[in-house]
């Protein structure tokens, strides 16, 4: 993976201690599925050009523009105008609606740390969750298990019980 920068890892303590991502179990679901979302840290934003979004009603996306500039941010992918809109004003930070890019640079962990918290992942990691459970309800599906498994394997090597 990608190193983590200074201000990456700033925003990653702040996330932590925000969303109350504080026990051993906890945090090594949020690192090992924030690692296998963004490519180990490789991708702070969506690879994609985020046309796929354009016109998604469901996420807010109403504006021309609205699928690119609300693609996928920080290392859980953050998506779609309604998504940032609330993240901004959970974080009172109106900036956030500037897009992709600056979520991505300023808040790529907290804004993980926000939908983490509004799906109610630290509840689900205290009733013991498997991490094949864990990356059902972060992915949707069961696709590329086997790399969250392993992410989960090193973080338990470096997290102490």
């Amino acid at each position: 993976g990608s190193p983590i920068y200074d201000h990456e890892f700033e925003d990653l303590n702040d996330c932590l201690r925000r969303f109350q991502i504080n026990t051993s179990v906890r945090m090594r679901h949020f690192l090992s599925q924030t690692a296998h979302v963004s490519g180990g840290l490789n991708w702070m934003q969506e690879q994609s050009d985020g046309l796929a979004y354009e016109g998604n009603s469901d996420l807010g996306n109403i504006y021309l523009g609205d699928g690119p500039r609300y693609k996928g941010a920080g290392v859980m992918h953050l998506t779609g105008r309604i998504n940032y809109q609330a993240f901004s004003d959970f974080i009172d930070d109106p900036m956030v609606m500037n897009g992709v890019s600056y979520v991505s640079r300023t808040y790529p962990f907290s804004s993980a740390g926000f939908w983490w918290h509004q799906a109610h992942m630290n509840e689900l990691c205290d009733r013991g969750a498997s991490v094949e459970q864990i990356t059902l309800r972060v992915n949707g599906a069961y696709n590329g298990f086997a790399e969250p498994r392993e992410y989960y394997i090193k973080a338990c090597a470096v997290i102490p019980a």
